[in-house]
């Protein structure tokens, strides 16, 4: 066998050898498709086509409502013959069972869980079948109730008594559930949950009933008890009243207080409003008779002159009978014994008057037929009462100073908002409200003053603080004012100093000057004949230089004079 393996790989490899670089990526790329295609066929093979949500066909009604759900929540499915629904796996049916539950939507009998026993032999016996059959319906509801958010672990027990022919022998399937919450989950409060669940039970156990089912939590606590539901209800329904009530009382108060605001300042203002409110749900049939209009009413008329009657004649009839005569009474057929007493024989020969006077009238009047349901909620009566604070003016006396108080503060005096005003306002709060007077609503204007000792104090600090920072600011410019004016002194004193020692100081060059003016004429004088040398006619024009500077500019020449003297 080997030998044969060998000789078919030495084979292909002979071959392999001989053929050329195309030929052999050719041959790859053939191998590389078969094998593809061959894993592509194992994985569609041993792909699931999907688990049905219920074994049996559902009606049509029940499907509709289902697959509805399921579309609103997102959850991907498949349908077959609009009968059965298909999910992806095991885990999404458990899923979506629990939910279904929980929502009431369940069809009934549909969900009996014969899918989870495969198959029977035919050597076990009904006891056993029966044992694997409980042991199984136990499983899956457990595994069930474990696919819920709120539940992280679940024991399922129930009896399957014997069927007995007599309805007083047979006893009735008991089911007992131990349920163990998630973390940070109370059942108790989940009483939605719990419903689904015991729905879910009685829908899976065949006999099973809402009596005989008992669910408890990990600690013993009964969960399926809803006797108490009627008082919860009763307390969320007041609630829930509570709440609209507030809610109708703050939408009253801020319309109010927005209105007012716009014609008074907002801390002036005060709202209180109360809004008694019946939650009676009241249905009424009521025959009303409506009158008959002979004559419309003119709208161009302020008052009404419509004609109305409550009903009209249909029919008349007067009848008037009129007889006076003897009495006439029978005595029976001749030759038989008289048939009258003899009392009223006496009264054969007295008159009779008789009268008839009848009258029949047929009315007919208009009806009409109304059944009226009132609203859930209708307000009975409302109580508003506004409050407006005046104006407080601070006293001045005749030099327009404010007076002032023993502890330092302003005096202030108050002035209430007029009588007219609040009369205006009470009937602008009443229109807006939608005042009836025959529903008995109230509404009520004051004018009361604040207590506004607080704002007083704070504004008298303020106020003060600025009194205070005005005297320092004209204290300061005080205090400037003199500092710029013994600046102005100073430098007027020092510019004059400085101008007096100037003028010493030219009339000091000038003196020199003079001098030395004299002592070179008395020279020139002495020798007229002798010749000056170069250097001493260059100093000369320089001195006359500097003599016509000094004329011209003599500032300078004083503060040329002084740096010289400073350097020396």
């Amino acid at each position: 066998m080997n030998d044969f393996f060998k000789n078919i790989l030495d084979s292909i490899n002979k071959i392999y050898g001989k053929l050329s670089l195309i030929q052999k990526l050719i041959a790859a790329g053939v191998l590389l498709v078969a094998i593809g295609s061959i894993v592509v066929i194992f994985v569609l093979n041993s792909t699931t086509a999907g688990v049905p949500l219920f074994t049996q066909k559902i009606d049509i009604e029940d499907y509709g409502k289902i697959t509805k759900k399921l579309e609103s929540e997102g959850i991907n499915f498949s349908t077959k013959d609009n009968s059965i629904i298909i999910v992806k796996d095991q885990n999404t049916k458990n899923k979506i069972i629990m939910m279904l539950a929980q929502e009431g939507s369940m069809p009934k009998g549909r969900y009996t869980f014969l899918d989870i026993i495969k198959d029977k032999k035919l050597t076990t016996s009904k006891f056993e079948n029966s044992i694997k059959l409980r042991a199984a319906l136990e499983g899956k509801l457990e595994e069930l109730l474990r696919a819920a958010d709120v539940i992280h672990d679940a024991d399922v027990s129930f009896t399957m008594p014997e069927p007995s022919v007599f309805v007083k022998e047979r006893e009735p399937v008991k089911v007992a559930v131990i349920l163990t919450p998630s973390w940070n989950v109370n059942l108790s409060e989940n009483k939605k949950s719990i419903k689904g669940i015991e729905e879910l039970i009685v829908n899976s156990i065949d006999g099973a009933t809402k009596e005989n089912v008992v669910i408890t939590d990990n600690r013993g606590i009964k969960l399926n008890d809803f006797t108490d539901e009627e008082d919860i209800n009763a307390i969320k329904i007041t609630k829930e009243n509570l709440k609209i009530r507030n809610e109708q009382t703050a939408k009253y108060i801020e319309q109010i207080y927005k209105a007012l605001s716009l014609l008074y300042e907002k801390d002036r203002i005060s709202v209180m409003v109360d809004v008694a409110m019946n939650f009676d749900k009241e249905k009424e049939n009521r025959k009303e008779i409506l009158p008959v209009v002979l004559r419309e009413d003119n709208p161009e008329t302020p008052y009404d002159d419509s004609e109305k009657v409550y009903s009209i004649t249909e029919s008349e009839k007067t009848v008037n009978e009129n007889f006076k005569g003897p009495n006439w009474i029978p005595e029976g057929p001749p030759g038989f014994d008289e048939n009258v007493p003899p009392a009223y024989k006496g009264a054969l020969e007295q008159m009779t008057e008789y009268i008839k006077d009848e009258k029949i009238r047929n009315e007919t009047f208009g009806e009409s037929l109304k059944e009226k349901q009132k609203d859930p909620w209708d307000i009975d009566k409302i109580t508003a009462s506004v409050t407006i604070d005046g104006k407080w003016e601070i006293v001045y006396d005749d030099q327009g100073k404010p007076e002032l108080n023993k502890d330092g503060t302003r005096k202030r005096q108050y002035l209430p908002v007029s009588d007219e005003d609040l009369k205006k306002v009470k009937g602008f709060v009443e229109q807006g409200i939608g005042f009836s007077l025959k529903r008995g609503d109230k509404v009520e204007v004051y004018s009361l003053p604040k207590d506004r000792s607080k704002q007083f104090a704070l504004d008298d600090a303020k106020w003060r603080a600025e009194k205070s920072r005005n005297y320092a600011i004209i204290a300061g410019l005080i205090a400037l004012l003199l500092l710029i004016i013994i600046t102005i002194v100073y430098r007027l004193v020092a510019k004059e100093l400085e101008r007096r020692k100037r003028l010493r100081e030219e009339e000091l060059a000038r003196q020199h000057q003079l001098a030395r003016e004299m002592a070179l004429k008395s020279a020139e004088e002495e020798a007229g004949e002798i010749e000056m040398s170069l250097e001493d006619k260059t100093r000369l024009e320089m001195q006359e230089n500097a003599i016509n500077i000094a004329r011209e500019h003599p500032e300078e020449v004083a503060q040329l004079i002084r740096t010289w003297l400073t350097e020396e």
